[in-house]
């Protein structure tokens, strides 16, 4: 049989076919590129526009308690310059304004579209043409409509991507916001408190006053100066705007330093604040044992509530050791579960989550061990230790400020143990003492060495108080007396050496 030459009419039908379905893909490939790089332009072009503003506005007087007709503001310039734009009267624009703010997701225009009837008195339209003149931005070909009050720029006909039309410059669709007008204001600094502190987690208040007339609008934070993630306050737990105290709350629950910006509802921001959270295991007041602090007047004032602010704080910045009083009137200090890391050059700590061996700031405890303190004698969560070392009185012993002190012999104090009325009390360890010295390594506190033979250094009762550098944390709230001319009794010591003794109290196992 003889063999057919040519090309049949089903392999040319093959052939279209295949033609088709490359050029449909290379049409949507070109499609999809096509709009990425009109996207990218777009935003690139508005980010220039952006840098522009915030410099303008940087320029010009804060924007607070707002008159459009103020000297020294932005409109003010463009109506020396005979722009007719700058104010709602003469703008042939607001029709177009209108269209574009009803386009816009409500969503995501509540931060400027509350009051729309004044927010567009304060919008100006610039064409390429006034960009270039009155902004010196030349190669822009967008519409825009500045508000150099909020800092908002809007692209008038916007740019297509995922299906949706962008007109905002830091519409959500885009990836991060961009750069927000940064104008400062150093004359008011934020205060920062805590207002409840549940150890594990912290209630904190960032405040800008009742004098600044403008509301916070945001509170940003850092999670530590090496972060390059700028996150929102406003995310966390607990997070709340107070109008008349202009404050916001939230709650912090992971240590670490933090870094907070705080932006009002005229974009102005105000001095950073740093502070450093070393969240620890709350303290476990046993039967018959109340909170105590001093106020700044060195009041003793017993604690409201075991979530008391003024009770206690571990962090560095603000290092207060929560002290409770026992009914026989005795003084102790709180120690929490901590893991420890030392070399010759530092000694580092970082507190433990409840009985674990996890570090409340979340992080990988590479190096760290877990003080012995802590579970030697099974797995505790902290312990109370005697603020200052003890004395014997009338068949009692006494942790007291401005008693004597007298020299025992181990084997003497031990036989103490037959006047202890509380079964939980016992002499300290050598690992015990040294858990408190190893938190002042930490905090590079040098504790002086008392040569005073009086509890807290002074014969006198509130002596203490100003005697701070015989204190574990230099300040009133620590551990006395721990670094003396004496030899410290401990479990460990021989029963013919003598000291000073001091107790501790454990929390339940």
């Amino acid at each position: 049989m003889r063999k057919e030459n040519g090309i049949t009419l089903i392999n040319i039908c093959i052939i279209v076919a295949i033609i088709l379905i490359v050029a449909t893909i290379c049409a949507f490939i070109f499609k999809d590129s096509k709009e990425k790089t009109e996207l990218n332009k777009f935003i690139s072009q508005m980010e220039l526009i952006q840098e522009k503003v915030n410099w303008v506005r940087s320029q010009y007087k804060i924007w607070e308690n707002y008159n459009p007709n103020e000297t020294g503001n932005f409109y003010t310039y463009l109506q020396s310059l005979g722009y007719s734009n700058a104010n709602n009267i003469s703008n042939p624009y607001i029709k177009e304004f209108n269209r574009i703010i009803k386009n816009i997701d409500e969503s995501k225009a509540d931060d400027w579209n509350s009051n729309i009837d004044t927010i567009i008195a304060n919008y100006c339209y610039f064409s390429p043409e006034s960009l270039k003149e009155i902004l010196n931005l030349e190669n822009i070909n967008l519409h825009v409509i500045i508000n150099f009050y909020t800092g908002n720029v809007i692209s008038k006909t916007g740019v297509k991507d995922t299906g949706k039309t962008i007109y905002r410059q830091y519409d959500s669709t885009m990836g991060s916001r961009l750069v927000i007008p940064q104008i400062y204001n150093s004359d008011v600094v934020p205060k920062l408190e805590i207002v409840e502190n549940h150890g594990l987690s912290q209630k904190v208040k960032i405040s800008l006053g009742q004098k600044i007339k403008s509301d916070i609008m945001e509170v940003y934070y850092y999670s530590s100066k090496t972060d390059e993630t700028k996150k929102m306050c406003s995310k966390l737990n607990g997070y709340n705007y107070n109008k008349e105290e202009n404050a916001v709350y939230f709650i912090v629950e992971t240590s670490g330093e933090y870094i907070f910006i705080v932006e009002d509802s005229n974009f102005v921001q105000y001095p950073q604040i740093e502070y450093q959270f070393n969240l620890c295991n709350e303290p476990v007041l046993l039967d018959g044992m109340m909170g105590i602090y001093w106020e700044k007047n060195g009041n003793e004032t017993r604690i409201v509530s075991e979530y008391d602010s003024n009770w206690y704080n571990y962090s560095k910045n603000d290092f207060r050791m929560a002290n409770a009083k026992t009914e026989d009137g005795n003084y102790w200090v709180w120690v929490p579960r901590f893991l420890f890391k030392e070399t010759t050059e530092s000694t580092d700590i970082e507190f433990a989550t409840r009985k674990t061996n996890i570090a409340t700031n979340n992080k990988s405890m590479s190096g760290y061990t877990i003080n012995k303190a802590f579970s030697e004698d099974g797995e505790i969560s902290g312990f109370w230790i005697a603020k200052f070392q003890g004395n014997v009185e009338e068949n009692s012993i006494n942790f007291k400020p401005g008693k004597t002190l007298t020299l025992y012999s181990n084997y003497r104090v031990r036989n103490l143990n037959t006047m202890l009325k509380n079964k939980k009390m016992q002499l300290m360890s050598d690992d015990e003492l040294n858990a408190v010295l190893m938190m002042s390594k930490a905090l590079e506190i040098d504790i002086s060495n008392n040569l005073v033979h009086y509890a807290g250094g002074s014969p006198e009762e509130d002596g203490f108080k100003n005697n701070v550098q015989y204190s574990s944390s230099n300040n009133v709230f620590g551990v006395y007396d721990l670094i003396t001319s004496e030899n410290e009794i401990t479990k460990e010591t021989r029963n013919n050496e003598e000291g000073r003794f001091r107790m501790i109290l454990f929390t339940e196992k």
